[in-house]
């Protein structure tokens, strides 16, 4: 919803823009359409006053722009309180279920390794007393049981 808000505030801003440029335009091409000979020329007080109106909408425009922007910017920037502690909860059980993963995948690396350690090495860790305390470690044969992805 507010994705749609936001492209619809930045089409009527382009809009905006487009007819402003459109009466630019058409405005330039009345005052040389209607450039004649010295005498035969529009009135200057009329001129004056037609860019006079087009240098207001032109700046109405502008600032409408301008606050269409702030308003798509400070909607982008500063979500909702209930929304941000819904993102927020949701990254954290995202994170605690990659610990997790993260956890059976180490302790899966830790059973191959103490599967294909060779016999001399597992003599040599017999002969210095010092047996695998790792949980992952004590029984290689067992199989490795590695959740499904969620």
């Amino acid at each position: 919803m507010r994705n749609g808000r936001l492209a619809r505030g930045g089409f009527i801003a382009l809009t905006l823009l487009c007819v402003a440029l459109l009466f630019e335009l058409g405005e330039h091409r009345v005052v040389r359409s209607s450039e004649l000979p010295a005498g035969g020329g529009q009135d200057v007080m009329n001129l004056d006053r037609r860019i006079s109106t087009l240098e207001q909408r032109l700046f109405l425009m502008e600032s409408n722009i301008s606050r269409l922007q702030q308003q798509a910017f400070s909607q982008r920037s500063a979500p909702a309180t209930g929304q941000a502690d819904v993102e927020l909860n949701l990254v954290r059980t995202q994170l605690e279920l990659l610990t997790a993963r993260m956890r059976e995948l180490e302790c899966g690396l830790a059973h191959i390794d103490e599967r294909t350690l060779s016999a001399s090495a597992k003599a040599a860790r017999d002969r210095a007393g010092t047996q695998p305390k790792e949980p992952c470690r004590v029984d290689p044969e067992t199989p490795i049981q590695i959740s499904p992805r969620r």
